[in-house]
């Protein structure tokens, strides 16, 4: 990222955006402008735009559709998928954006689980969107829009914990910049310019379909070993998988045993601990019960590597709407890479509660665990929801974190990472009653399936049972053989061939999406003073600058707080920034706001 820009401009607006991105850097070649109606023009910048095009669309990315056992990549794979899939894009899952547009709109819409961010903001005569926050705000302040700093939720981010580490709801830093919920979008029609939400709310796709439980488990776990197949037997694409030696990551990889090729799949653990962490411990157990060779999943070509501008890359990207501070050094076009992040929409991330029992009250960040308590509600009813009920917190999670946490530290220079987990018919069956009462019934006191114990248990069973009995990271975490060989038996046996035996349809391939920022986000990020590797000391010195950008008295001291901590942690413990917690990254955002 910036993965993409657009904007839907008044004409007479038309030369003041171009020179602001004339004066920022960006290239025409990653430019394409169009006149679209009698007054209206539409920009788009990305990396490689001339392979993201199609006549009334920008496509980039890779769309996943296990409802119709395919994988579409690139504009060539998104035109080739079923037409029922294309016409309810907010339902497809992956990591991408779709911009179409005609004499009467432009829509921009994106997967279904958010790994792309969505943001925008409007204007007298301008209504622009991109998955940069810099972007936004950079452009505001040329044509002279005012730029205020959102005082709640800036104490909210400031939650010490990954409750407060992305976005909670639809508001962000900037009270004039808007953040669009998993499964919507935008529309902006061109008679107004003035943005509006667009696609059905996550509760309307979750809560009110007929679920089978062996149905589902048994189609999801089709669906990876299908995944898992295709891509490992696929020539000429490059596959690693990220395994931890968890339940959700041992699903992918038991999908690869069961489908008969995981001795050709590259698996890459990450060690911080030479080898004694305890998931490190438990994925080389796996490892030497398969015959596995952990490493760091050295692609099998070479492809096209990408060394980006680390700091600048990270503030045109997810900056302000994901505190982790991190980026993938090296990247090849089209390398494909698997993680288990997803397994969270059906057994839940945060405890199945409520937002005052995800918030409750204590003696410290007393401040701060209100306003993200507020923050936390009204993303609860952007998902469709209410924060009193008993899946509140798992509406939140699936709103606004599963998404950016399973693509935030690989998307900005690569949109080829998929989730085989993402699934949304496995998230109808977390959220699914077992209490026998209607969906919205009571829903404070609703027992949900995806709240039970071991949950991740059929899905393993039905990869391997061996691979779902071997030790984890924690004795708590265990599964006995004979509660998988119930599980397993409650799902219906082992898969059959007919399930399994037909790969998933890869259509167009990873090497048509391009990689890495455009020189417009690069550019603005140079503006405001980010460029260069990551380094401690320079981190610092952006960090300070941005808790004393903060206007609010209360909130400057908040913020000041988080600038001794990662002083602290950065500076005199030298820890690298990515495991140096969130609050660096928090500080990051509020200096690039700020500007230069």
């Amino acid at each position: 990222m910036s993965n993409y820009f657009t904007a839907v401009v008044r004409t007479d607006l038309v030369t003041r955006v171009e020179a602001w991105l004339r004066e920022r850097g960006s290239s025409p070649s990653e430019e394409h402008v169009e006149r679209i109606g009698p007054d209206t023009t539409l920009v788009v910048v990305s990396a490689g735009i001339s392979d993201c095009l199609a006549p009334g669309r920008f496509f980039r990315g890779t769309a996943m559709s296990p409802e119709h056992g395919a994988i579409a990549y690139g504009p060539r794979g998104w035109a080739a998928l079923p037409d029922e899939a294309r016409r309810d894009p907010h339902g497809v899952a992956g990591t991408f954006v779709l911009v179409e547009w005609d004499a009467a709109q432009v829509v921009v819409r994106r997967d279904l689980t958010g790994s792309v961010g969505l943001a925008w903001t409007s204007g007298d005569g301008i209504t622009a969107a991109s998955d940069s926050l810099l972007l936004l705000v950079d452009l505001r302040r040329w044509l002279g829009l005012p730029v205020t700093q959102n005082t709640e939720h800036l104490l909210a981010r400031a939650f010490p914990n990954n409750k407060g580490a992305q976005q909670p709801c639809e508001e962000t830093f900037v009270q004039e910049v808007s953040y669009a919920a998993a499964g919507r979008g935008l529309r902006i029609p061109l008679d107004t310019l003035r943005g509006e939400q667009d696609g059905a709310r996550l509760t309307d796709r979750l809560l009110d379909a007929e679920v089978d439980e062996v149905a589902t488990l048994r189609a999801a776990a089709a669906f990876v070993v299908r995944t898992m197949t295709a891509l490992v037997r696929a020539p000429h694409v490059d596959v690693r998988l990220s395994f931890s030696g968890g339940y959700d990551s041992r699903v992918l990889l038991g999908g690869a045993l069961r489908g008969g090729v995981l001795a050709e799949l590259p698996v890459a653990v990450v060690d911080r601990d030479a080898g004694h962490a305890p998931d490190v411990v438990a994925a080389r157990g796996v490892a030497d019960r398969y015959g596995l060779v952990l490493g760091d999943g050295t692609r099998r070509s070479k492809g096209d590597e990408l060394r980006p501008d680390a700091l600048g890359t990270l503030a045109s990207t997810t900056l302000g709407f994901y505190d982790t501070v991190f980026l993938e050094p090296v990247v090849q076009r089209g390398a494909v890479g698997l993680n288990g992040i997803g397994a969270g929409l059906l057994k839940g991330g945060w405890g199945w509660r409520s937002i005052s029992e995800l918030l409750p009250d204590a003696e410290k960040f007393v401040a701060e665990r209100a306003a993200l308590r507020a923050q936390s509600a009204k993303g609860v009813r952007a998902a469709g929801g209410e924060p009193g009920w008993a899946d509140a917190s798992e509406l939140l999670y699936a709103a606004f974190r599963n998404g950016i946490h399973g693509a935030g530290v690989s998307i900005a220079v690569t949109m080829t990472t998929l989730r085989p987990l993402d699934q949304v018919a496995l998230a109808r069956l977390g959220h699914a009653r077992v209490d026998g009462r209607s969906p919205r019934e009571r829903r404070e006191a609703a027992l949900l399936y995806g709240a039970q114990p071991s949950r991740m248990t059929g899905l393993l069973a039905l990869m391997d049972p061996e691979l779902a009995t071997l030790p984890y990271e924690t004795p708590q975490k265990a599964l006995s053989p004979g509660l998988v060989a119930e599980r397993l038996a409650a799902a219906g046996g082992p898969l059959t061939p007919s399930e399994i035996d037909q790969p998933v349809a890869l259509l167009g391939s990873p090497s048509d999406v391009p990689a890495g920022p455009s020189q417009l986000g690069l550019g603005a990020a140079r503006h405001v003073g980010f460029h260069g590797p990551f380094q401690g000391p320079e981190l610092l010195d952006l960090a300070r600058r941005g808790a004393e950008s903060v206007e609010d008295a209360q909130a400057r001291l908040v913020y000041e707080g988080l600038l001794r901590k990662a002083d602290q942690h950065v500076v005199r413990r030298g820890v690298e920034p990515r495991y140096a917690g969130p609050s660096l990254g928090k500080l990051l955002a509020l200096a690039m706001i700020a500007g230069p």
